[in-house]
């Protein structure tokens, strides 16, 4: 194809039924874990430098240090899985902190450091949610961003706003969007737009923990310019200490359906 030209492809993997959700968690885990390698690799080269303050040197190595706690966490999640109960692990959680952690993971990365990447937050920000797992969502979204919006002039702004009913985030970039011709298809596994080497994952697993949490994900046809995603999930600042009252079905789609109203 023509150099810069969009690209949409949909590759076609076979996957054994009989193993078909730990080949398929597998590939969720490995594509999520090229995030905190990354992360490991460009702090470690920041720790070579001569020039860095004592301060400086001991934030890239709690940095190192978050990376791996990372990649832990998902090795787990694989192997819970493959035994057949991977669950959700959610707490009481600062999802400003669970943004900001992400925004670092995927920003760190040498083609990104002149993107411009805010947060914004308003309303609640303690809530009951897997802030590990989220924090995977934000990173995909944003390292998506990063890879559709210009090296020099991209930017990229996340908005979360929490309330008693419900956390809604939204990611949105300065990139070319995504085409019309595959907007109801990008949460499918595998499908790729616009860069060369996606995996077309990245959409997939945000989705699938997105739902996992009860909520909903989508992208906003509506936006004028660049791409833009929005996330609604319960959050219950004040049911924390009960899992199994966040978790019910029928109050999940109350709550759900009380945000996107």
């Amino acid at each position: 194809m023509p150099a810069g030209s969009l690209r949409c492809v949909q590759r076609n993997i076979p996957i054994p039924e009989a193993q078909s959700d730990v080949s398929r968690m597998v590939a969720l885990i490995c594509h999520d874990l090229r995030l905190p390698l990354t992360a490991i690799l460009a702090n470690a080269e920041f720790l070579t430098q001569s020039d860095i303050s004592e301060t400086e040197r001991n934030e890239f190595y709690q940095e190192i240090r978050c990376s791996i706690d990372r990649m832990i966490e998902l090795v787990t999640s694989l192997s819970e899985c493959s035994k057949g109960h991977d669950t959700l692990r959610p707490a009481t959680r600062n999802i400003v902190d669970t943004v900001k952690s992400a925004i670092r993971m995927t920003s760190v990365r040498q083609e990104f450091r002149h993107i411009t990447i805010k947060h914004h937050h308003k309303g609640l920000a303690v809530g009951w949610f897997d802030s590990n797992r989220l924090e995977r969502v934000v990173a995909n979204l944003v390292l998506n961003a990063c890879e559709a919006v210009s090296p020099d002039s991209g930017r990229i702004i996340i908005t979360t706003n929490g309330n008693q009913a419900c956390l809604q985030i939204s990611v949105w970039d300065n990139g070319p969007g995504v085409p019309p011709a595959i907007q109801g298809s990008v949460f499918q596994p595998f499908v790729s737009y616009g860069k060369a080497e996606g995996s077309g994952l990245g959409l997939a697993i945000a989705k699938k923990i997105v739902e996992d949490h009860g909520g909903e994900i989508y992208l906003d046809g509506g936006s004028e310019t660049g791409t833009l995603f929005k996330i609604t999930i319960p959050f219950c600042p004040s049911g924390g200490s009960n899992p199994a009252h966040v978790y019910r079905a029928d109050l999940l789609y109350a709550h759900v359906k009380k945000c996107s109203e």
